[in-house]
């Protein structure tokens, strides 16, 4: 049974929606605002989504009751299966939720750490506690909108997104769900971003590194979609959690994993949504990954999303949203390829004399965990 991507929704530092995606990627000079503030010291260089409101797209009641990231993700998923309408053509309690997540649970973790320590253990606020576990996203959007299937969260750092869309397709193609609802949430939190800014992990005008993101990105996976799932696949190179591999093994095993998964060559790729968040270490893995696992073959690359939108569990779901409108729109995409595959002769998308009609999609987090997606339409 063929699987695909049937519909997707995201609410990212570019705005709120698809819309606001497409506008970003057709300018070439797009840069958010990088800035959080904390309480004791100046604004992190954080990417966060500060035009975010849910006025007008969840009920006052339901976002009061909702931590951040889950407002997030209710908002980016009710936007993908709104484009369904009512009914939707599965019933709904065999329609899983899939969610990969870095941050998720902090805010409130933090504010009820905060009365612990300050006023008490008899003054925690009992309403944070279903929102500081990292599933709690994923749980509130089953139950929001009564999607009765399996709900899964994979806590696997920057692949957290694109594993749980990996997961998604294989409950699909297994006829395990008859739909599944997949991506990633992260939240900007300044804890989070203070204890990067220390390890000296954080980019800055004297430094170079990654940028955290906020948003939520989610697709609809479904049987027959108009975009193709060809493949996926996962692999490992161990190394500590904090650190990213020494070699690229694992990323490379994982694409390999997805091209067999997908009865594809190499050669038979168009497009390459690149991984790179800003990191030198991370542009130098994918550098030796894609060399090792093309050859003299040369696909288009897409480079931006991670740099421009933030590093985090729900970019690496939305490098597949950016593939998705690249194949279901025709959306232009302004973003060269980055230097580090441009200066070894991999072209910029808009360079392509034909419309991609492949797409491989790969993420890649500290600790080593490789995960590869190839997108497609029927050839």
């Amino acid at each position: 049974m063929r699987v695909g991507i049937a519909s997707a929704g995201v609410v990212s530092p570019a705005g709120t929606g698809l819309a606001a995606l497409r506008e970003a990627l057709a300018n070439p000079d797009f840069a958010p605002k990088l800035e959080l503030p904390r309480p004791d010291a100046p604004p992190l260089p954080v990417v966060a989504c500060h035009s975010f409101d849910t006025k007008g797209l969840l009920p006052p009641l339901v976002a009061r009751r909702l931590d951040r990231a889950s407002r997030l993700l209710a908002v980016a998923v009710r936007e993908a299966l709104t484009a369904f309408g009512e009914p939707l053509p599965w019933p709904r309690e065999e329609v899983g939720v899939a969610m990969g997540t870095w941050t998720a649970g902090t805010s409130p973790l933090l504010e009820i750490l905060q009365a612990v320590f300050q006023l008490g253990p008899d003054q925690a606020p009992p309403m944070h506690f279903p929102n500081s576990v990292a599933n709690a996203p994923a749980s509130q959007v089953g139950i929001l909108e009564k999607l009765g299937g399996a709900n899964v969260t994979f806590f696997e750092k920057q692949a957290g997104g694109l594993r749980a869309v990996a997961e998604a397709f294989r409950f699909v193609r297994s006829k395990r769900l008859k739909a599944c609802v997949a991506g990633g949430v992260d939240e900007a939190e300044w804890l989070n971003a203070e204890c990067f800014d220390r390890l000296r992990a954080l980019r800055t005008a004297t430094r170079p590194g990654f940028t955290v993101g906020e948003g939520a990105a989610a697709l609809v996976l479904a049987p027959e979609a108009p975009v193709l799932v060809l493949g996926a696949g996962a692999a490992g190179s161990p190394c500590p959690p904090y650190l990213y591999p020494s070699t690229p093994k694992g990323l490379v095993a994982a694409c390999h994993r997805a091209l067999g998964d997908a009865s594809l060559a190499p050669q038979d790729v168009d497009l390459v949504v690149s991984l790179a968040n800003g990191s030198p270490q991370l542009a130098a893995l994918e550098r030796q990954a894609l060399v090792e696992v093309f050859g003299t073959h040369r696909p288009a690359v897409l480079g931006g999303p991670s740099e421009r939108l933030g590093e985090g569990a729900y970019s690496s779901a939305l490098r597949l949203i950016v593939a998705f409108l690249v194949f279901a729109e025709a959306c232009p995409v302004a973003w060269p390829a980055p230097p580090h595959l441009a200066n070894l002769g991999f072209p910029a998308l808009g360079e392509l004399a034909f419309p991609p009609r492949t797409a491989l999609v790969t993420a890649l987090a500290g600790g080593g965990s490789a995960v590869a997606v190839l997108l497609g339409l029927q050839r």
